[in-house]
């Protein structure tokens, strides 16, 4: 599981706040935030990402699989002050490439002219409901409290394919997120939001099964293949993504410029013994031109680092710091999400990268 492989699941039009999103990450959201769109909304979205030829140890490289599968998509409906929300997206998308490996022998030091063929692919969807309730007008003030609750189910899909020989390991495992936003109201029809946000952590124990029965040992000096009965053992591919705590900010500036800030910590500390928690954080500034167009500026910054002796030499090359920009086009009903995200100038090897993202909804 490379750390390219988890992207940036809150990337639109906006940057990647988690209090002001698009409709189709709602699935990555704090799930109070639902309550700001509107009744019977609906979007998707597809993802591109840019191959990374060197991304971790030897020289392996990593770069996205499957882009037919919508990268996100998310719909809600409303009843009262309630609102209700249906989403999907994906965690983890990714390979480890890995180039043809040359096949030699004692007679034939310098290859055979056969060469093995590696291949590993990766993926994790979620599946999710989320809810929703607004006090609206707290205390007698004009400031609203919104709480939500989303309850996901993560599906793992993993393939190795190496030589003659085929596997694979597929999972189940759900979690919870819970979230608060409280909106302050200021002069001239201004806001101010606060968000907070957990995700519990999510454990997978998925069985690897190898497809073939048997492996085949090449011999140069046969003009047949011996064949080897594979080792009948079970064993596991463990995963976990670990809790998540978001803490956002969202203020209206000017009546046309609003600032968003996020602060997330990944706590991979307390799964592993060789990974530092995460850190991520993001800030945007978003610039409403009229109805039609809302474009944004914006950077963010995350790392991965090791604590174990060997691993701690990727550090450096896994830091890394995302300029971003978007727009956002609304025409009547329909809505056009417009980001990318570059990563070349201020990041290691490891992670320069350039992602765009593509999101369209509607409002019925």
């Amino acid at each position: 599981f490379l750390p390219q492989g988890y992207g940036i699941k809150l990337l639109n039009s906006s940057g990647t706040s988690s209090i002001i999103n698009d409709v189709s990450n709602l699935g990555f959201m704090n799930p109070a935030s639902i309550s700001k769109f509107e009744n019977y909304s609906f979007g998707f979205s597809y993802q591109f990402n840019t191959s990374i030829d060197e991304a971790w140890i030897a020289d392996y490289g990593t770069s996205r699989v499957y882009n037919f599968y919508p990268q996100s998509a998310g719909g809600i409906v409303k009843w009262n002050d309630f609102t209700f929300g249906l989403g999907f997206g994906q965690k983890y998308n990714g390979t480890l490439d890995i180039d043809p490996i040359e096949v030699t022998t004692i007679e034939d030091p310098d290859g055979t002219g056969e060469f093995i063929e590696a291949k590993q692919e990766t993926m994790i969807h979620s599946y999710s409901i989320t809810a929703s309730y607004s006090f609206k007008e707290l205390l007698q003030t004009s400031n609203d409290l919104t709480l939500g609750f989303r309850y996901s189910l993560n599906y793992l899909d993993r393939y190795d394919e190496i030589w003659h020989l085929n596997g694979g390991a597929t999972d189940y495992s759900s979690n919870i997120a819970v979230g608060l936003n409280y909106k302050i109201s200021l002069y001239d029809q201004r806001h101010l939001i606060i968000g907070a946000s957990y995700e519990s952590k999510t454990d997978f124990e998925a069985k690897y099964e190898v497809d073939n029965s048997t492996v085949i040992l090449y011999d140069p000096e046969d003009t047949t293949n011996t064949y080897i009965p594979a080792a009948q053992n079970e064993f596991y591919l463990i995963h976990d993504l670990p809790d998540e705590l978001r803490l956002d900010l969202a203020f209206d500036a000017a009546s046309d410029l609003k600032l968003l800030a996020n602060l997330t910590s990944i706590f991979w500390a307390t799964e592993t013994n060789f990974l530092k928690d995460q850190i991520e954080l993001s800030f945007s500034a978003v610039y409403k031109i009229n109805e039609m167009f809302t474009p944004s500026l914006a950077f963010y910054i995350t790392d991965f680092e090791y604590t174990d002796n060997f691993y701690s030499r990727l550090n450096e090359g896994l830091n890394a710091l995302f300029i971003t920009a978007g727009l956002k086009f609304n025409y009547d009903n329909f809505s056009a999400d417009l980001a990318i995200a570059d990563s070349h100038l201020f990041s290691g090897d490891y992670r320069k990268q350039t992602i765009g993202k593509i999101a369209i909804g509607v409002q019925l």
